[in-house]
């Protein structure tokens, strides 16, 4: 009996054993990419922050310089005006993503002739590479070709110059952005609608709950969770843009349109400060790690008080 079950121990033991070596098998080839592509870049980055960095006749020069990088960034105008435009442009974003997404997920919810016409028109523009964004916009803000333009001259309005104008270009950029990335928003409120229990719904509108109430105290409490997951994607996202700003703009006129990932680049590529720049893209790893960890707490914290 005894011999029994040790053999059984012993099978299950090398089972076990079996399965965890496996398992460990099956995960080196992520936790390779990992360090390949995540954690040796960020640890580069850090390293060179620390260090004073040139080009000197073709060779890279470094040597330690504590924290002068990181002390430059607030006497650095520049930098200064790339975070608060950075700043605008995410809050902008985030809240016309948000509205937009909802208002247009409620309707394609509630519509019955046109939904599946109206879902596929609102998720298209998300499958869009940026650089086919950048020039079908361009086209558009064109001066004197641009669909804009013309829509103004057909109503006896003056064109306007929408990318070498401050304002304009400030606008043009969010208005991109908003419209690029509003049906990633539509899609997971889309989601969260469909798994709303309806029946909840329904015995609202028995006791004679009107749809803006409804709207206003079922759908949207249920769907703060997501609306919240959201947010913070959009934050992330917004703060990470590049791509159409620097194809629209290239983060002008006079820095109206410079996020600090234009800027980054600018320090990087044309003056070749690696110290400086990575000084840089450290302090945003930083805040998005803040900005995810408060996420991540905030949510736990709801969850025990659950």
């Amino acid at each position: 009996m005894k011999s029994t079950q040790i053999q059984r121990k012993q099978k299950f033991s090398t089972s076990f054993t079996g399965r965890r070596a496996n398992a460990v098998i099956a995960l080196l080839p992520f936790v390779a990419f990992l360090a390949i592509f995540a954690i040796y870049p960020l640890y580069e980055m850090a390293r060179l922050s620390f260090m004073r960095t040139e080009v000197f006749d073709g060779e890279f020069l470094s040597e330690f310089n504590g924290l002068d990088n990181f002390a430059k960034i607030p006497d650095d105008p520049l930098a200064l005006n790339a975070i608060r435009v950075t700043i605008m442009f995410s809050v902008l974003c985030v809240i016309f993503t948000i509205i937009l997404g909802i208002v247009g997920a409620i309707l394609v919810q509630n519509s019955k002739k046109f939904k599946n016409l109206a879902r596929n028109i609102f998720v298209w523009p998300a499958v869009v590479a940026p650089v086919v964004v950048s020039v079908m916009w361009l086209l558009i803000l064109d001066p004197t070709v641009g669909l804009v333009n013309k829509i103004l001259e057909s109503i006896g309005q003056q064109p306007q110059v929408w990318l070498d104008s401050k304002t304009g270009a400030f606008i043009s950029v969010v208005v991109v952005d908003v419209w690029h990335w509003t049906p990633v928003v539509f899609l997971f409120i889309y989601a969260g609608l469909n798994g709303i229990n309806h029946e909840i719904i329904e015995a609202a509108r028995v006791d004679g709950a009107s749809e803006r109430q409804i709207i206003r105290r079922i759908t949207l409490p249920i769907l703060l969770p997501t609306i919240a997951v959201i947010a913070l994607l959009r934050t992330i996202m917004s703060i990470k843009a590049f791509d159409e700003m620097y194809l629209l703009t290239k983060g002008g006129p006079d820095g109206a349109t410079s996020l600090i990932s234009l800027y980054i680049r600018k320090i990087f590529v044309e003056i070749l400060d690696f110290g400086y720049a990575s000084a840089l893209s450290l302090c945003i790893v930083a805040v998005l790690a803040l900005i995810v960890g408060f996420s991540y707490l905030a949510r736990q914290k709801k969850k025990a008080q659950i």
